[in-house]
C-alpha cells in the first residue's frame, strides 16, 4: 500500500467527501438522535440546517468551480428541469406564500448537486462503506433511543420521538425504515468484497439487524419496497445454471462455517431473548391487518372481519379525488400553483400543482431512473451503482404513497443518482469481470 503524503491526502479527501455525501443522503436519523434523544442543539429546523451545512463543507473540493464531472445527462436534464419549474411556480405562482424552509430546501438541493458534480468519481470506492457505517450506527442509536424513551413499548412503531413542542407524536417511522433499508442494501452489496469469515459474519448480522429495524418500523411502504427489490433480484438472477452453481459454491468450508456461526448466533440470541421473536411475529400480524385496512379503504373490499378505515389511505383516496377534479378543469394545463394541494401521492401532485409540464418532467425523471436502475440490476457494474439501483426500487412505493415531489428526502438521494447511476465511467468496473470470463472460457 502506498503511504506517501499525496496518497494519504487523496484518501482523506475521498473519506471526507463520502462522509459529507452520507450525511446528506441519510442524515435525518442522526439529526433526530442528536437533537431529540441527546438534546444537543435547538429542537427546530435550525439544527437540521447546521447539520447539512457541515455536510456540504466536508464535500468542498480544492477544484470547486474549476472542474465538473459529467453526470447522467438524461437524469440531470429532467431532474433540474423539474426543480426549475417548481422554483418558477414558487416565485410567481404561489398561493401559499414563500417560506424560509422552502428557500432553504432549494439552496441545499442545488448546493449538494453542484458539489456532487465537483467530487471525483473515484469517491464511489469509499462511499458505500461509509453509507453502511452511518446507517448501522443510526440503527444502534435507534435502539438506544427506544430503550431510553419511557413512552415507547414493544408493539409501537419504532422511531425517535421528537422533542419539539407540537411535533408529530411517535416520531417518523418512515425515516427509521429507510435507514434500515440503506443498511441492509449496503451490507449486501459489500458482502462479496470481503473474504474473511469475521467480516462476512459482521455484515450478515447487520443484514438481520436491519431487517428487524424495518419490521419494527411498521412502514408498509418499506415492506413492499423490500419485496420489490427481492422480486427484481430473483427475476434477473434466478437461472437454473446459476442455482446449481450457487449450491455448489455454498458447500465450501468457509461458507459452511459462516452459515453455521450465523445460525448459532441467531439461535443463542432467540434463546436468551425469546420474546423478541414473538414481538417480531406480532409486528408482522399488525402489518397484515394494516394492509387489509388499506385494501378496504381504497377499494371497499373487506377481506377480514376486523378490516377498518385506514386514515392515511383515506387521505390518499381524497387526494386522488383532488387529482380527478383538477384533471377535468382548466387547471389540468398549468396546475393550481406551488404546494396548492397536498395529495400525499408525489407522482400526481406534480400534475395538480404544476400542470402537464411538471407532471412530464417529474415522472419522466422517475421513469428513466427506473430504466437505469433495472439496467444496473441486470449488469451489476459497481457496488455504488447497484446500491443506488436497488434503493430507487425501494422508493417507488413512496412515489404513490407518501411525501411531496419537492421533499429533500427524495432529492438528496436523487442528486446522488443523477451523479452516479447509469454513467459510462462505471463500465470500467465491469470490464475486468468480462475479461476474466473470456480468459476462462475455452476456445
Amino acid at each position: 500500500m502506498n503511504l506517501n503524503l499525496a496518497s494519504l491526502i487523496k484518501n482523506f479527501n475521498f473519506l471526507r467527501y463520502s462522509v459529507g455525501i452520507a450525511m446528506m443522503f441519510n442524515g435525518f436519523p442522526l439529526i433526530f438522535f442528536f437533537r431529540d434523544t441527546l438534546g444537543i442543539g435547538p429542537a427546530s429546523s435550525t439544527f437540521t440546517a447546521i447539520f447539512f451545512l457541515l455536510a456540504l463543507a466536508l464535500m468542498v473540493p480544492s477544484n470547486l468551480f474549476l472542474r465538473f464531472y459529467k453526470p447522467n445527462p438524461i437524469l440531470f436534464n429532467l431532474g433540474v428541469g423539474f426543480l426549475a419549474i417548481s422554483m418558477y411556480y414558487f416565485f410567481f405562482f404561489n398561493p401559499i406564500g414563500k417560506g424560509v424552509t422552502d428557500v432553504g430546501n432549494y439552496v441545499f438541493i442545488f448546493a449538494f448537486l453542484i458539489l456532487l458534480l465537483s467530487v471525483p468519481s473515484d469517491v464511489a470506492e469509499t462511499l458505500v462503506p461509509v453509507l453502511f457505517l452511518f446507517s448501522l450506527f443510526s440503527n444502534i442509536t435507534l435502539v438506544y433511543s427506544l430503550i431510553t424513551d419511557p413512552s415507547w413499548t414493544i408493539g409501537m412503531r419504532a422511531a425517535v420521538s421528537f422533542s419539539n413542542e407540537g411535533a408529530q407524536a411517535g416520531g417518523n417511522p418512515h425515516i427509521t425504515a429507510r435507514n434500515g433499508v440503506i443498511c441492509l442494501l449496503s451490507a449486501l452489496v459489500l458482502i462479496p468484497r470481503y473474504r474473511s469469515i469475521f467480516g462476512r459474519l459482521f455484515l450478515y448480522f447487520s443484514v438481520l439487524f436491519s431487517l428487524a429495524v424495518v419490521i419494527l418500523s411498521l412502514a408498509k411502504s418499506s415492506y413492499l419496497g423490500v419485496g420489490m427489490m427481492l422480486g427484481l433480484y430473483v427475476f434477473y438472477n434466478f437461472k437454473l445454471s446459476r442455482m446449481f452453481s450457487a449450491v455448489g459454491n455454498f458447500f465450501t468450508f468457509k461458507n459452511i462455517m459462516i452459515s453455521g456461526l450465523v445460525l448459532v448466533g441467531v439461535n443463542y440470541f432467540l434463546s436468551q431473548y425469546g420474546n423478541v421473536y414473538d414481538s417480531l411475529m406480532n409486528y408482522w400480524s399488525v402489518f397484515e391487518d394494516r394492509i387489509m385496512d388499506v385494501i378496504f379503504t381504497s377499494f371497499g373490499v373487506k377481506l377480514t372481519e376486523t378490516a377498518d378505515i385506514d386514515a392515511s389511505a383515506m387521505g390518499r383516496v381524497s387526494g386522488f379525488s383532488d387529482f380527478l377534479e383538477t384533471f377535468y378543469s382548466w387547471d389540468v394545463f398549468l396546475g393550481r400553483g406551488y404546494k396548492s394541494g397536498f395529495l400525499d401521492i408525489p407522482i400526481l401532485e406534480a400534475w395538480v400543482n404544476h400542470g402537464i409540464i411538471g407532471f412530464l418532467f417529474f415522472n419522466g425523471f422517475n421513469f428513466f431512473l427506473f430504466i437505469y436502475a433495472v439496467q444496473e440490476i441486470k449488469r451489476n457494474t459497481s457496488p455504488l451503482s447497484t446500491f443506488l439501483a436497488y434503493f430507487f426500487v425501494s422508493l417507488i412505493v413512496l412515489l404513490i404513497s407518501g411525501g411531496r415531489p419537492y421533499d429533500i428526502a427524495y432529492w438528496f438521494p436523487y442528486a446522488v443518482m443523477i451523479r452516479f447511476l447509469g454513467i459510462k465511467y462505471f463500465d470500467k468496473f465491469a470490464a475486468p469481470k468480462a475479461n476474466r470470463q473470456l480468459v476462462t472460457t475455452p476456445s
